[in-house]
């Protein structure tokens, strides 16, 4: 059993630009600030949220009949792919239908074909309200998946009075029960997860229903893997379809649907509306966006991105038992009946990392709850596969490919094939991989630091205890005082000595744990363990840039051609195109812009990266606004998604640009979070304004930081115009000056009282009250003495194009062809 592997693609880039505020012109005592504005105003930062969202929609100039140009719906816990095959066909999927992952069934409305195939036919996807539209030769439909009700509504207009029918498809190999029970059909199916090594003895299914609302519906079974309901539309050409798929363990499905389904059938549009639109209007005026332009549209296109990455993570992580994405795959909008490309029960740690990040950079820390929550529960089973696996080490060793319940297995094999946290399995891609326990919890601590929440990190600090227990006792003190262990430095080498993933997860991990513990007065005898070892982790390896072979001294750094290596042995074999030098930069934030001798050392390691942009999860945009690399930010940005958007969604194939078995999510969420740090960032406990912003790239937006705090930045014409802080929590903030060498100062945002006076230090203390605002700004260029000019955004009205790839389609001879590539590829993370 293999794992996945990355295409390598390599781009040469010149590094421009400084390690501080590079990319910006700041504003000059006496500069003209002739068309510079600022959108604060009376205190606050005026965003028209309606407007900003709407220049992400995707637009259809044709119809999307091919099932790789679907597009998403969804609500957390139900998820839909919808295109325009046949009419209309839309694909239900669910994350509670382990361990396979099966779909519930696709619909498909045959009557559309009069609007789809209509030479007026348009279409989009609205971000805002969280509705499909389409509308073609006298015909229009909406669609969408209501918050909190797993059931997909498909209305319909100016039909005329032809007699209309709606099928609920399965296909062979399922073998679900029909049923009809009065105007709704349906089939339903469940099973038990005992098939697999691993498997979790818990009986789990998939049910759908359909009915229609209108004159004289009926509802009838095709035969065993599929159901039929037929309608006449109402006297004003109006029809509705209904859709259920609940979550599903057995039990009576017709009374379940009825009971689902309510009176929607016949419900008045508006109603009905008008609760989907209340939720995502509530989620948009809470979520941190960011309106980008530049002059070659590149940075709009990374905004749209950016927008639809958080519509469909919405979508897909919101409300669900388990995370809607297993893989960094967009799990929750699969297209290809029941076809997976990997493990559907496994969890890749690895693939999860932007989703996380760029959720708590954008206001959405809860969207990150269902992959704790699937953690938290899995726990005893992970001690227990620790304790089985690893040699009887106490504490949790996670498993970087972890089955929903709590177990190293990986695709039905036993411990030697693959697994992951298990020694009997080793080499191999994820058998000694130690690190992810500690990962996770990095992310719990971040999330804490994000939110204040001292409730939620008592709840989860289970895992930070029982992650930091492990690695105490998997690490030995050698007689050179340093911890030493063999295992894997994640997927790139297998079994070698102290990787680099090990040293960045030690300091990391024992930090939090230690302070973690000590908020919540528990553990002391392990924060005192965890305070000894702390002292005892080793520098990283270095070796030459050139080779990549050579293990060379820290004292190599003076020479200036070293670069952190993946291990102690830097010339052992690879398997997977990871850059795992780079992992301190990032997830980890150990090194930053600012770290002296080891930022020299970690731009070299970028400069000389093995593996560049690739695969579609690279991180390389995400490290290089870490290390305050602005132009290296926009280039790679760039060539990440040329090379692998591949879905007119804006979601991608995971090694090239045509669409394969199902879309990915993690390159969206990549870009999110690159933008996100490249803004705004204070990661290490500084708040750094635009510390890697391209330059030719305007913006106004926001960003969460730490302390349920977030930050307003504006950028025009490489000035930036607008700095602000919304105070979460009362503390003293340590602000880095955007302005080096200038004086800074920071007033009350309301009132323009000095807080902070004139100063030119690099960093400045701000003490910030809850609930209130400040400005950072120059005193010979206070912010509201610009022109006041709100944030808003027109509603996009066409595709949007990036080089050969595009999100929507544009009318016929313009748009992407749909093509879709079926090739199997071998299974892994990272």
């Amino acid at each position: 059993m293999s794992a996945r592997r990355p295409l390598h693609r390599v781009l040469t880039a010149a590094i421009a630009g400084t390690l501080a505020a590079a990319g910006l012109t700041a504003t000059t005592p006496g500069a003209s600030a002739a068309g510079l504005t600022t959108a604060w105003h009376d205190g606050a930062f005026s965003v028209d949220t309606a407007g900003v969202v709407s220049r992400s929609d995707v637009v259809l100039g044709k119809p999307n009949t091919a099932d790789a140009q679907s597009l998403p719906l969804g609500n957390g816990s139900l998820g839909v792919a919808a295109w325009a095959a046949g009419g209309f066909t839309a694909q239900l999927n669910r994350s509670d239908t382990q361990p396979y992952r099966l779909s519930p069934g696709q619909v498909q409305i045959p009557g559309l074909a009069a609007m789809t195939s209509a030479a007026d036919f348009t279409g989009r996807l609205d971000l805002y309200h969280g509705v499909l539209t389409e509308s073609g030769g006298g015909m229009a439909m909406k669609a969408w998946v209501p918050a909190g009700k797993d059931e997909l509504v498909v209305d319909v207009t100016g039909a005329g009075t032809a007699r209309q029918t709606a099928t609920l498809n399965l296909w062979s190999g399922r073998t679900p029960a029909t049923f009809v029970a009065g105007g709704i059909a349906g089939m339903a199916q469940t099973w038990v997860d005992n098939a697999q090594s691993g498997s979790s003895g818990q009986t789990f299914g998939a049910m759908s229903a359909i009915t229609a609302g209108g004159q004289d519906v009926a509802a009838s079974v095709v035969n065993g893997t599929q159901v039929q309901v037929a309608v006449t539309p109402d006297a004003a050409g109006a029809f509705r379809v209904i859709v259920a798929s609940p979550a599903w363990t057995g039990g009576d499905p017709g009374t379940t649907a009825a009971g689902l389904i309510g009176g929607d059938a016949s419900a008045p549009t508006s109603s009905l509306l008008a609760t989907q639109s209340a939720w995502w209007h509530d989620y948009w005026a809470h979520t941190a966006l960011i309106e980008l332009n530049s002059a070659d549209g590149t940075a709009q296109y990374m905004e749209n991105l950016r927008t639809v990455y958080l519509y469909a993570e919405a979508a897909t992580m919101h409300a669900g038992q388990y995370p809607g994405s297993q893989a960094g795959v967009a799990n929750m909008f699969a297209y290809a009946q029941d076809k997976q490309d990997w493990y559907p029960a496994g969890y890749w740690l690895w693939n999860l990392r932007g989703q996380l990040a760029a959720n708590l950079s954008s206001g959405h820390a809860a969207l990150n709850v269902p992959i704790f929550d699937m953690y938290l529960r899995g726990l005893p089973g992970i001690q227990a596969w620790t304790g089985a696996q690893m040699g009887g080490k106490p504490g949790a060793c996670v498993p970087e490919t972890m089955r929903f319940n709590g177990n190293g297995f990986y695709n039905g094999g036993d411990a030697t094939q693959n697994a992951s946290c298990a020694l009997a399995s080793s080499p191999s891609y994820n058998a000694e991989t130690v690190t992810s326990g500690a990962e996770i919890a990095q992310w719990i601590w971040r999330q804490y630091q994000a939110t204040g929440d001292l409730g939620f990190l008592r709840q989860y600090y289970p895992l930070l205890q029982q992650a930091a227990t492990f690695l105490l006792a998997y690490q030995n003190a050698g007689s050179d005082g340093f911890l030493h262990a063999v295992a894997n430095a994640h997927e790139t080498q297998w079994a070698v000595q102290d990787p680099t993933t090990d040293l960045a997860a030690d300091q990391v991990l024992f930090v939090a744990t230690i302070d973690a513990a000590t908020l919540l007065n528990t553990d002391p005898d392990l924060v005192a363990r965890l305070r000894t070892a702390q002292q005892q982790i080793e520098p990283y390896a270095r070796t030459d840039a050139a080779t990549h072979t050579q293990l060379l001294p820290p004292s190599a750094d003076d020479q200036g051609a070293d670069v952190i290596a993946d291990s102690f042995q830097p010339s052992a074999e690879t398997h997977n195109g990871e850059n795992i030098g780079l992992e301190p930069v990032w997830p980890y934030g150990l090194i930053t812009d600012d770290s002296g001798g080891l930022t020299a050392l970690a731009v070299r390691t970028y400069n000389a990266r093995p593996n560049k942009n690739n695969p579609d999860w690279s991180f390389d945009a995400v490290q290089a606004a870490r290390l305050g690399l602005p132009a290296e930010v926009a280039t790679d940005l760039t060539t990440i998604t040329q090379h692998y958007q591949a879905y007119i969604s804006g979601f991608s194939s995971l090694f090239s640009g045509t669409p394969g078995d199902e879309p990915y999510i993690e390159q969206s969420s990549t870009v999110a979070t690159a933008l996100n740090e490249a803004l705004a960032t204070d990661y290490d406990g500084t708040l750094r304004f635009t510390p890697a912003w391209p330059s030719g790239w305007d913006v106004a937006g926001t960003v969460a930081v730490q302390g349920n705090s977030t930050v307003d930045v504006q950028v025009q014409g490489g000035t930036l115009t607008t700095a602000a802080i919304h105070a979460g929590t009362t503390r003293t903030m340590a602000v880095r000056n955007p302005w080096p060498g200038r004086q800074a100062q920071v007033v009350d945002g309301a009132t323009g009282a000095v807080v902070v006076g004139p100063t030119t230090d690099a960093t400045l203390s701000v003490p910030v009250t809850a609930g209130s605002a400040y400005l950072v700004e120059q005193p010979s260029s206070p912010t509201t003495s610009l022109p006041f000019a709100g944030v808003t955004g027109t509603q996009a009205t066409s595709a949007k194009h990036l080089g050969s790839v595009q999100i929507g389609l544009d009318g016929s001879g313009g748009a992407a062809d749909g093509r879709v590539d079926r090739r199997s590829a071998p299974p892994v993370s990272g």
